[in-house]
C-alpha cells in the first residue's frame, strides 16, 4: 500500500512540475533546400540556431530528446535583382515556430538574420573514361572498342572547381565469357570536390561482339612505279590473304575489299624479288597474313 501511494505522489509531482511554464533554450539544425537555378550553397552558412521559448516541461522534454530541424526554402527568400537571399529575424522566428509546432513567441535567436551565401554555377562537358575489362568466349572478338553512352557528361559548379576536373571515370567492371553485344549500365565514380554536381549518375557501356573464324582468299597483286616501256610479269600474280573475320561477313566479302600492291621502286635488287603490301582491307579483318612474302618477277621490254 505504501508503494502505491508513493507512486501516486511521484506521478502527481511530475505532472505538477512538467505542467509549469518554463523558459529555456532550444537548439535546432538548419537545412537549405530548393536553391535558385544556377546557384550552389557556398561554405560557412550557419547549420544550427539557438533560441528561447516558453512552454511546459513535457514539450521541452520532447525537444531535448530529438533535436528539431528547420528547413529554409532558399528560393522563397532569393531576390532576383540583388541575386542574394536573406532571412530576416521575424521570418526566421515564423519559420521556427511553424516547423517545430510551437504557438508561442520565439525569442533571443543566436542568428538574428541569415544572409545565405550562394555562389554562381558554371558548366562544362567532360569525357567519360571507361574502366572495363572484357573476356570473350572462345572464337569471339570485339568489332570495336568498348565505349560509354553518353561519352561525356555536363558538370556544374564553381569555376575554381571546374578548372580542376578534366574527365570522369566509370566504376571498374569486368565482363566474363562474352559471346554477344555488350550493353550494360554502369555507375560513374563520385565527383570530387563537394561543390560539383551532374544529373548523370550512370552511363551505358556498349561494344559490338561477333564470332570470328579464319578466312582465306586469293587476291590479285598490282605493281606500281613500273618504268616506261617495261612490263612486269609476277610469279605468282595472285597471293593468299589469310585473316580472321566475323562469320556473318563471309557471304559478303570479296577480293574487291582487299588491295595488294608491289612497289617496283622498292624491289630487292640483290635477290631480285618484290614484297607485297596490303594497301586496303576491311576494318573488321584481323590477324592478316600475306603468302608468299616474296614475289618473283620477270621483266619484258615493249
Amino acid at each position: 500500500m505504501f508503494f502505491f501511494f508513493l507512486l501516486l505522489a511521484i506521478i502527481f509531482w511530475a505532472l505538477t512540475k512538467f505542467s509549469k511554464q518554463n523558459t529555456a533554450s532550444i537548439s535546432t539544425s538548419i537545412e537549405y533546400q530548393n536553391l535558385p537555378e544556377n546557384y550552389l550553397l557556398a561554405d560557412n552558412n550557419p547549420d544550427k540556431i539557438d533560441f528561447y521559448i516558453t512552454t511546459n516541461g513535457i514539450d521541452f522534454l520532447v525537444y531535448k530528446m530529438k533535436e528539431p530541424t528547420v528547413t529554409i526554402d532558399v528560393s522563397k527568400y532569393f531576390d532576383n535583382e540583388t541575386k542574394k537571399a536573406r532571412v530576416t529575424d521575424q521570418e526566421l522566428k515564423d519559420e521556427l515556430a511553424k516547423q517545430i509546432g510551437y504557438t508561442g513567441s520565439v525569442r533571443n535567436l543566436s542568428e538574428k538574420t541569415i544572409d545565405i551565401k550562394l555562389q554562381g554555377v558554371q558548366s562544362k562537358k567532360i569525357p567519360v573514361v571507361v574502366k572495363a575489362r572484357v573476356n570473350y568466349k572462345e572464337g569471339f572478338r570485339a568489332l570495336d572498342s568498348i565505349r560509354a553512352k553518353p561519352d561525356s557528361i555536363l558538370v556544374s559548379g564553381p569555376s575554381r572547381l571546374l578548372d580542376s576536373i578534366t574527365a570522369i571515370a566509370t566504376k571498374e567492371v569486368t565482363f566474363e565469357n562474352v559471346g554477344g553485344a555488350v550493353s550494360k549500365k554502369v555507375e560513374l565514380v563520385t565527383l570530387p570536390y563537394g561543390g560539383l554536381v551532374s544529373k548523370v549518375k550512370q552511363v551505358t557501356l556498349i561494344q559490338e561482339v561477333a564470332e570470328f573464324a579464319q578466312k582465306k582468299m586469293s587476291i590479285p597483286v598490282t605493281v606500281i612505279n613500273v618504268p616506261e616501256n617495261t612490263i612486269i610479269k609476277l610469279i605468282p600474280e595472285r597471293i593468299t590473304v589469310t585473316c580472321v573475320m566475323p562469320i556473318e561477313k563471309f557471304s559478303t566479302i570479296s577480293e574487291k575489299d582487299f588491295e595488294v600492291v608491289c612497289n617496283y621502286a622498292e624491289r630487292n635488287t640483290e635477290e631480285n624479288f618484290l614484297s607485297p603490301n596490303l594497301e586496303k582491307f576491311p576494318v573488321y579483318a584481323k590477324n592478316i597474313e600475306l603468302l608468299p612474302k616474296k614475289i618473283d618477277f620477270l621483266i619484258f621490254k615493249k
